[in-house]
């Protein structure tokens, strides 16, 4: 079918990579044989492109508002009596719906995007314009009001289900499932993951019958991430692999990609897997990079550091996602140098960079004062990311573990008040998570809450003959029940 079209790279990313790209037409290209034919639709799109140009140097909404430019768009191009749709005029005409869709979103008339689209003002071109054309403009302008309002996911959810509501009165399939995957992604955004899983499992069956592999890539994706919100980490991790599988049949774009490794680094750092978690990021890192994509960078570069910082850790201290601390060890720092290359430090350096050395800076410390000090003072860059502020929390107990065995190592009876005090921690908080480290088998002692004292005992080495006689009690019983089960065959025969 001709409106089979392949979806763009990423759901909020389109072939508009600055504003230049769907607001301005060259004459070189929107100009053929009959040049004075469309002279008068690129003079009125020219005045139109300077008019939002001055709103974006300095202009206020109201001022905009009250422009010609919404009039313009749809008498003097849109809807032109001489009915022109050469490939000129075409162009031009896509243009001032891009246009079009801009200026409503700037003054807040959203909601007239739709209309623009489903009614009078698109419709013409529409029908003199091939499926495929009219369904690229459709998600170029959905793409368009994504970026514009990146914020307002109600306007984004309206939009989507008008069109969807649209494509199945005239039976267009193609562009529906294109458009419920947006939807889905935005359900995503919005953390309404039961709705997203349906619409998701209705699309997905549809997209199976057709063996689209390029929607079946994101349709996986975004599976894969809502599951992953749920903590559905089995289903989450089938999801993606069910992605990467779809994805190695087609060519998929370098954001495409770049999304795929950065879940699947994610779901390594789940793991407690910081090393492979690192390599993915990586990857994700340098593709973004190469498309000076610096705001999906720099998260992946977040995410770098952090996983170096705690692998690190791991390997020095004995400290994991699961547990595992390092009473120990005799070494008090990490060696986290060169965590990040000069190179990359000073395109990306800032905030976010230096909240995550100063983590790695406290953490190799095993300074629970100092760890608290910078998760404060750098609020915004860590606690805003939900990645990042999970293994920070996980970090912060096990260094608080780390911190109280080292403390309580050299004795066999101590206060809990003066651990507390060595701490610096409320006696409160210090007494619940002692009694939680026993329960998890952390040390060995007893908590005498009477006298406020913590008794410790020495680690003591498993009974070895206990352990082989069990292991002979096992061998002779399972000797026994061969003999039973051959003199139960012998008595039948």
């Amino acid at each position: 079918m001709t409106e089979d079209v392949q979806m763009e790279e990423s759901p909020n990313t389109s072939a508009q990579e600055d504003d230049t790209d769907y607001v301005m037409v060259h004459k070189s290209d929107a100009m053929d044989d009959d040049e004075e034919d469309v002279a008068d639709l690129q003079s009125s799109l020219d005045a139109t492109v300077e008019l939002i140009k001055k709103h974006q140097l300095g202009g206020t909404v109201q001022e905009l508002a009250h422009t010609d430019v919404a009039k313009v768009l749809i008498s003097d191009i849109l809807g032109e009596e001489q009915c022109r749709y050469s490939a000129a005029a075409v162009a031009i005409k896509e243009q001032a719906i891009y246009n079009l869709t801009k200026f409503y979103s700037l003054t807040g008339a959203s909601e007239e995007v739709v209309g623009m689209l489903t009614g009078e003002v698109c419709g013409e071109l529409f029908k003199n314009v091939t499926k495929a054309k009219c369904a690229r403009v459709i998600r170029q302008v959905l793409d368009l009001v994504c970026d514009l309002l990146p914020d307002n996911l109600a306007v984004q959810e309206v939009i989507c289900r008008q069109i969807i509501e649209w494509c199945t009165e005239r039976k267009r399939s193609f562009l529906r499932q294109r458009v419920e995957a947006k939807l889905a992604t935005v359900l995503y955004v919005k953390e309404e993951y039961v709705d997203a899983l349906k619409l998701i499992d209705s699309l997905l069956t549809q997209l199976k019958k057709l063996d689209d592999k390029q929607l079946l890539v994101e349709t996986h994706l975004i599976e894969s991430k809502v599951h992953f919100a749920l903590h559905g980490f089995q289903k989450s991790k089938a999801a993606l692999t069910a992605s990467r599988t779809a994805a190695n049949s087609i060519y998929v774009g370098p954001r495409m990609q770049a999304s795929i490794d950065l879940m699947s680094g994610t779901l390594h750092c789940e793991e407690g897997d910081y090393d492979t978690a690192h390599s993915y990021f990586l990857e994700a890192f340098e593709q973004l990079d190469q498309l000076d994509d610096t705001e999906r960078a720099l998260p992946c570069l977040k995410y770098m550091m952090l996983c170096k910082t705690l692998d690190a850790l791991g390997r020095a201290l004995k400290i994991s996602a699961i547990g595992g601390i390092g009473a120990k060890t005799t070494k008090k720092d990490v060696d986290l140098g060169n965590i990040i290359s000069p190179k990359q430090s000073l395109k990306y350096g800032g905030a976010d960079v230096d909240a995550m050395y100063a983590i790695a800076k406290a953490a190799s410390r095993r300074s629970l004062e100092e760890f608290e000090s910078v998760t404060n003072q750098y609020l915004k860059e860590l606690q805003d990311d939900m990645l990042i502020k999970h293994h920070l929390k996980i970090l912060h107990e096990q260094l608080l573990e780390s911190n109280l065995i080292r403390i309580i190592e050299p004795y066999s009876c101590v206060e809990m008040q003066h651990v507390a005090n060595l701490i610096n921690m409320p006696l409160n908080t210090v007494e619940k998570k002692l009694s939680q480290m026993i329960l998890d088998g952390k040390f060995r002692g007893i908590l005498d809450q009477g006298k406020g004292q913590l008794h410790v005992y020495e680690e003591t080495s498993g009974d070895i003959a206990m352990e082989k006689g069990l292991e002979v009690i096992s061998n002779m019983d399972a000797v026994v029940t061969s003999l039973f089960a051959r003199s139960q065959i012998l008595r039948t025969v």
